[in-house]
């Protein structure tokens, strides 16, 4: 089953974020709970966590994009 990974609403913060660095890659196994990125937002960063274990699929932005609350920016694939 397919897992969309989405930028998470972080109250107060701007609806357009930037994606500071990805912390897994293509092909990797994580854990419930794990932390996949690092956003950033004025002068905030917070982690990207998962919400079940899974494969890492695939990555949909890069490093230093901007990208939308809500937006899909990684897909795991979990049993």
């Amino acid at each position: 089953m397919a897992i969309d990974i989405t930028v998470p609403d972080i109250s107060g913060e701007p609806a357009e974020v930037y994606l500071s660095e990805w912390l897994v890659g293509v092909g990797d196994e994580v854990a419930e709970g794990a932390s996949i990125a690092v956003i950033e937002a004025d002068k905030a960063q917070v982690e990207i966590i998962t919400p079940s274990a899974g494969r890492v699929v695939t990555l949909h932005a890069q490093p230093d994009d901007q990208i939308r609350v809500g937006q899909v920016i990684a897909v795991l694939e979990s049993p």
